[in-house]
């Protein structure tokens, strides 16, 4: 069984749940899912996991997201985007100047409220099931950090926006409350995600393209992360879980502390491609397991 990553540019029009659905018809793969979840109507990178990756699925978040696309200002919707029902327009829209200072403001650590249309769970359940339900409920907010929220003027009452931000940071609601601050109201018109950690949608397919031969590495998810290769005999070891095989790894000290985010360490059989797993790496040096995936090791 073969796992790994396979970047997809997803289209307008369907939910990150039906590009896994088309993956996996694809691939034939026995389990697909994604990290990071895409509105229906947004587009870009949509990181696709097979079989054993989708283990790594809480790694493959970890990192910031960049997006860019349109905000329209002067509208208030029940989504924050323009697929929602418009709960109030305003004519008036402040001078560029203004957008610009306000969405200034709206860089660093935030407290921000999800879209009531959301995967947010509210008592067990998605917020956006509870919203199409007619259901009233309140989310709170919580921290997000955004690193870079850059605004230009484009027609109307409508500007470019380029975002770059950390996981859990909703688009829709930064347009939501630049537009509250400017007093005019604000939703999405558009949502394209162009970065996930180290991965961008240049190097993404469409769904037409995919096939088993755009399926990377899972490591690729961790770059930041060293990855090393051992013997054979000793990796299939580690993988089968013999812990006098972390043993012998430490005394080969093939690792040294070749890392740059502490405490992981990725590992692989010798001349190998795929990686195998994760070890957990304490500062005395010691190893111990974290993370196999399931692959045949021959």
């Amino acid at each position: 069984m073969r796992n790994g990553v396979i970047l997809v540019d997803k289209p307008a029009g369907i939910t990150s749940a039906g590009v896994v659905a088309r993956v996996k018809r694809a691939l034939k793969a026995s389990k697909v899912g994604h990290a990071g979840t895409l509105d229906p109507d947004a587009t870009g990178l949509l990181v696709v996991l097979v079989n054993g990756a989708t283990k790594v699925a809480s790694y493959a978040a970890d990192g910031d997201k960049v997006y860019s696309g349109v905000i329209r200002l002067g509208i208030r919707t029940s989504t924050d985007d323009l697929s929602g029902e418009v709960l109030e327009a305003c004519e008036t829209v402040p001078a560029f100047e203004s957008v610009q200072q306000e969405a200034a403001r709206l860089v660093g650590e935030l407290q921000q409220v999800p879209p009531k249309v959301s995967a947010v769970k509210v008592g067990g359940k998605r917020a956006h099931r509870l919203q199409r339900g007619g259901q009233d409920f309140s989310l709170p907010s919580r921290t997000v950090l955004v690193r870079q929220f850059d605004v230009s003027p484009k027609s109307g009452n409508e500007v470019w926006y380029r975002v770059q931000c950390g996981p859990g940071t909703y688009v829709r609601s930064l347009a939501r409350d630049l537009g509250e601050a400017l007093g005019c109201g604000g939703a999405t018109a558009s949502i394209r995600r162009e970065r996930s950690g180290a991965l961008s949608v240049d190097s993404a397919l469409s769904l037409e393209q995919v096939s088993w031969a755009g399926v990377r590495d899972w490591a690729c998810l961790l770059p930041e992360v060293a990855r090393v290769e051992f013997p054979a005999d000793l990796a299939a070891a580690i993988h089968n879980g013999q812990r006098t095989a972390l043993r012998a790894a430490e005394k080969m000290g093939l690792y040294g502390s070749a890392t740059s985010r502490p405490g992981i360490l990725l590992y692989a059989s010798e001349g190998e491609a795929q990686t195998l797993g994760i070890l957990a790496l304490r500062d005395d040096g010691r190893l111990d397991f974290e993370l196999n995936l399931g692959v045949s090791l021959g």
